[in-house]
């Protein structure tokens, strides 16, 4: 192992040891440079998803319930070794610990928009994503910043229709807000949607990286820091299906491999999935990924769940390619 100063990789400065704290999130390992980054370590590689998120909120002047608006994140990371606080370079291990540093960047809009609350009820609203009707959801949505909470909730329950509903709707409503340059919104819906799948919060956010997904999707190159965090959410058997079916939107738009690492092995070792979705959708990234491995037939024809015009249809995993 090839070992040298810990300094931190946004100033260059040698920094303590991240030190365990207990802050309005939990129990965090971390740190803060005198530059204003923090930078939080996960010691076995286990929970990176979860360290990310940490990172995210601690560098969130304001906390989980007034998120600062108008900021940006730039992510940087190492492999670390928290018993001896070093970075290092390791070829053979499985796992190894991770130290990762956020620094909050300022953005400012160039144009203001005019802060009206259109006046609907979450019935009304619910009537509209109900019925598909996206042009006024987008011109809703704007209007009213109680949108993209009621399309969180609507999420929850993953077994109806208006929670695949809710998500096509949030794509539409973060367009309406990236066309009035009114992007702090969505980057605390973002930032919240996170917390929902951390375990602070209960992990109730079972669809929340589909919604993440679909924000990201309405204009990458605004947030390109969360792809990767986005990936990371695997860790977590509960996010997983959720995870691949926003990382697979995402390729449409965007060279996976420019913002995320994607292990082969990984996705063939999915093909085993007890989890008929998690098994078909995991087939689909291995092509997606460019990964040279042969599909048996019966992956092929495993059942997956797809969205089309309002209806959840099952096709066979050879098939829902299109669909997704």
């Amino acid at each position: 192992m090839r070992r040298e100063p810990v300094v931190c990789l946004f100033c260059g400065r040698v920094i303590t040891p991240p030190q365990e704290v207990i802050t309005e999130i939990g129990e965090v390992i971390y740190g803060k440079c005198e530059c204003g980054a923090i930078y939080v370590c996960e010691p076995t590689g286990h929970n990176q998803g979860e360290a990310l998120v940490q990172a995210m909120l601690l560098v969130s002047p304001e906390g989980i319930d007034r998120i600062e608006l108008d900021v940006d994140f730039e992510l940087r990371e190492r492999d670390y070794n928290y018993r001896t606080h070093q970075y290092v370079y390791i070829k053979n291990w499985l796992f190894s610990g991770r130290l990762f540093f956020l620094k909050a960047i300022k953005q400012k809009g160039d144009v203001a928009i005019e802060k009206i609350n259109t006046k609907i009820t979450k019935k009304d609203f619910i009537h509209l994503v109900e019925n598909r009707e996206f042009e006024k959801i987008k011109e809703v949505s704007v209007k009213n910043k109680n949108s993209l909470g009621w399309l969180i909730s609507l999420s929850y329950d993953k077994e109806s229709l208006i929670s695949w509903k809710a998500i096509e709707a949030m794509g539409y409503a973060a367009k309406s807000f990236i066309k009035a340059q009114d992007i702090e919104p969505l980057r605390n819906t973002i930032r919240k949607l996170l917390w929902s799948m951390s375990d602070e919060s209960g992990g109730i956010g079972w669809r929340a990286a589909e919604l993440i997904g679909e924000i990201v999707y309405s204009e990458p190159s605004l947030f390109e820091d969360i792809i990767p965090i986005l990936w990371s959410q695997r860790e977590e058997e509960s996010f997983l299906e959720s995870v691949l079916r926003s990382i697979l939107k995402l390729s449409h738009k965007i060279d996976l491999s420019d913002y995320i690492e994607i292990s082969c092995d990984e996705l063939e070792n999915l093909l085993k999935h007890k989890n008929n979705e998690i098994k078909g959708l995991s087939a689909i990234l291995i092509k997606k990924a460019k990964c040279n491995i042969a599909l048996p037939e019966d992956v092929k024809k495993t059942p997956v769940s797809v969205y089309k015009n309002g209806e959840v249809i099952t096709v066979m995993t050879q098939e829902a390619e299109k669909f997704l």
